[in-house]
């Protein structure tokens, strides 16, 4: 996993740089950084219960037993104080990632009952995957001296949330230039809007690619439910940015996108009005806008994230290449950016992912539907990867 992502990260440095030349914009950047911010999910037992069940031991998840009396309607767990061993557990585990050089940013509760997540401060993709894997292995070393057990099945239990390891990916330059930021200049508006069309381009041309870099038998049982995102891959940027999207399409300029943060009334006179965000944060997505990343939510919980993020960057890379062909090439920024968007409108979908409707849209629009990891495996190995990776 470590070479790939490595490479992909070259091809990131590369191809953003060229853009950059291409669009005459941020030239004074000399490198291109892929970063993750990694939100590990997994459930936390005792010892005993673990060692008692052969189902757990050898498969990671349960395959007999009944449903809870309340399954999950007991969900305000999130809101609830972290129980006592556990919290010595995370608070354990928190010092051993300091003592690495890996700062825990969040710990919590998770919705499901016996659920917790644990999320550092981002950081470069290279250095933030090997973090998460020795996470995972500081945890359950750290649970042994407790008498606890940290389960990274993606779906554990039945009738309650799985586990995901939800991605939080961005691109940026070493000057500070976050391309999936929308910024306060004319230069980062114009970056922002052209990055995420290179985005669709990738998403929408290699979406079977994207789709392997999740296939797991474990998240075959996760996906498409509670809170995990549906096994079609498409592009949330926001409701907002949607119009947006067909406005250039149509026309429109590329600069008539206004990212400004809303205040959101609370109806009482005791309380004063939330900040919300530039646009909702859609959780039935795979792949949502998040206010300046996107947050890749199909990862699942016992994956090394290498795979996934070296896809990312890869596909960012080649959708990088293809706007910079067409600006080398003679055409003007706003014509390409509209070309990219015209070509790739359909993987973006900013509505319910869980709907019934949802499927039958996506087939018309031409988009893979591989619900299982038997269906979608056969598809890495087609010519059109075989070129994206050579």
């Amino acid at each position: 996993d470590k070479t790939p992502l490595l490479r992909s990260s070259d091809a990131v440095h590369r191809e953003g740089l060229r853009l950059l030349k291409a669009m005459k914009l941020a030239t004074d950047a000399k490198a291109l950084y892929s970063y993750l911010g990694w939100e590990q999910e997994f459930f936390v037992i005792p010892a005993e219960s673990y060692k008692a069940r052969p189902d757990l031991v050898n498969c990671g998840r349960t395959l007999i037993g009944v449903l809870p009396t309340r399954n999950q309607q007991a969900d305000l767990n999130y809101f609830g104080p972290i129980p006592v061993r556990v919290e010595k557990l995370l608070k354990a585990v928190h010092i051993e990632m300091m003592k690495v050089g890996c700062p825990m940013a969040v710990r919590h509760n998770e919705v499901a009952p016996g659920q917790h997540e644990m999320s550092p401060i981002f950081c470069v993709s290279n250095a933030s995957c090997d973090s998460n894997v020795l996470f995972m292995e500081v945890c359950n070393r750290e649970a042994s001296k407790v008498g606890l057990q940290v389960l990274f099945h993606e779906k554990p239990f039945k009738g309650i949330n799985g586990s995901g390891k939800h991605a939080n990916w961005s691109v940026g330059t070493d000057t500070g230039i976050n391309f999936f930021y929308p910024g306060k200049t004319d230069e980062a508006r114009t970056i922002y809007v052209a990055a995420i069309a290179c985005l669709a381009y990738g998403l929408c041309q290699h979406n079977e690619l994207v789709r392997c870099t999740v296939a797991t038998s474990g998240n075959d049982h996760r996906l498409g439910a509670q809170e995990a995102p549906p096994a079609i891959i498409s592009l949330y940027p926001g409701t907002g940015f949607e119009a947006h999207v067909d406005s250039i399409i149509n026309g429109g300029d590329l600069l008539a996108y206004k990212s400004e943060k809303k205040l959101q009334t609370t109806g009482c006179t005791n309380a004063m009005p939330v900040e919300a965000p530039m646009e909702d944060r859609n959780r039935t997505a795979p792949f949502p806008f998040c206010g300046n990343r996107f947050e890749f939510r199909a990862v699942g919980s016992s994956q090394n994230c290498s795979f996934p993020i070296m896809v990312c960057n890869t596909i960012m890379a080649a959708g990088m290449s293809k706007l910079s062909d067409l600006l080398e090439g003679g055409t003007g920024l706003r014509d390409a950016v509209a070309q990219i968007y015209k070509e790739n409108r359909k993987v973006i979908f900013t509505g319910n992912g869980y709907s019934a409707e949802w499927p039958v849209e996506a087939a018309k629009r031409g988009l893979p539907n591989l619900r299982t990891t038997p269906q979608t495996i056969p598809t890495f190995n087609s010519e059109k990867n075989k070129a994206l990776f050579t």
